[in-house]
């Protein structure tokens, strides 16, 4: 199963409390499964970060989110 577009830790927040808010154990296993993969992509993409900063690799992936002092910085200009 392949997630949305969105961030993926966004996606684990959302499954957590989905999770919480299961009514069966059927539900519960269904949900925990996507929560797994969610969780494996999203350790793979921190893998992937640590080796081009450990390696001294120019060309790091962007980050999709910027830090919220950058954004505050650039709302309060």
């Amino acid at each position: 199963m392949v997630l949305p577009a969105r961030r993926v830790d966004d996606r684990i927040r959302e499954l957590c409390a989905e999770a919480v808010a299961a009514k069966s154990s059927r539900e519960v296993k269904s949900i925990l499964a996507e929560l797994r993969l969610a969780i494996r992509q999203y350790i793979q993409r921190v893998r992937n970060r640590a080796a081009a900063v450990l390696s001294g690799c120019p060309e790091l992936p962007p980050e999709r989110r910027q830090n919220s002092r950058d954004r505050r910085q650039r709302i309060a200009s």
